[in-house]
């Protein structure tokens, strides 16, 4: 397995580092969306480094790494990705949203690919998702976040899109750059990032969505 390196401020002129996502994205295999799991999702590990930065990995690469989250079987009811027509639907709200996505990337200067990542792992395509904790929308956005951005109805693509890619490009902007800190914040909160001294909060959800968006993004990255 890869060991997953300690988060560099390389950037592009997106600010997007594709060199981390795609470093990442071998990290964690098959783990291509977090709304859709396999089976069994991997134990994560942790070993904090001389400059005493954390570097994560899918297996224990040697003594100094201990497990940060213990794997777990996923009930079927939760394997929605294995569903023919869950596959369609994602496929539809996907050709729906991509001009929408490729939009407001361009005019926000934030990856396409970045944001058509988001999506797909908040809500797999669905402009009219809402969360249990309330979340709305393609981009899932909570209603505060919705307000802060001028948004009226979460439920039109367009708006939601507009705000969650300018809520994503300002936690790049205050990361200078480091995408899992940003992507850490908006699914976890700045708040969150800020009260563990600016590294990944060490949420089960937190750690898993992190590089579930960066392995879909450096999949659609792709050449």
């Amino acid at each position: 397995m890869v060991k997953v390196p300690a988060v560099r401020r390389r950037k592009d002129r997106f600010g997007f580092s594709l060199v981390l996502v795609l470093v990442l994205a071998l990290a964690v295999g098959s783990l291509l969306s977090f709304s859709a799991m396999a089976a069994t999702v991997g134990s994560v590990f942790v070993s904090y480094a001389v400059d005493d930065v954390p570097r994560y990995a899918s297996e224990r690469l040697d003594g100094s790494y201990r497990l940060f989250i213990r794997g777990q079987e996923v009930p079927e009811a939760r394997r929605r990705a294995s569903s023919p027509v869950a596959r369609t639907s994602d496929r539809q709200g996907q050709r729906q949203l991509t001009p929408l996505i490729e939009h407001y990337a361009r005019v926000h200067r934030v990856a396409p690919e970045l944001v058509a990542a988001v999506v797909s792992v908040e809500s797999g395509f669905n402009a009219a998702a809402v969360s249990p904790k309330g979340a709305l929308g393609a981009m899932q956005l909570m209603p505060a976040t919705a307000a802060r951005y001028g948004v009226t109805n979460a439920a039109d693509a367009a708006q939601n899109i507009d705000a969650g890619v300018r809520h994503l490009k300002d936690l790049l902007d205050l990361h200078r750059g480091n995408v899992a800190l940003a992507l850490a914040a908006y699914n976890a909160g700045q708040g969150a990032v800020a009260r563990h001294d600016g590294r990944i909060p060490p949420y089960r959800e937190t750690m898993l969505y992190v590089p579930a968006v960066l392995a879909a993004a450096a999949q659609r990255n792709k050449p």
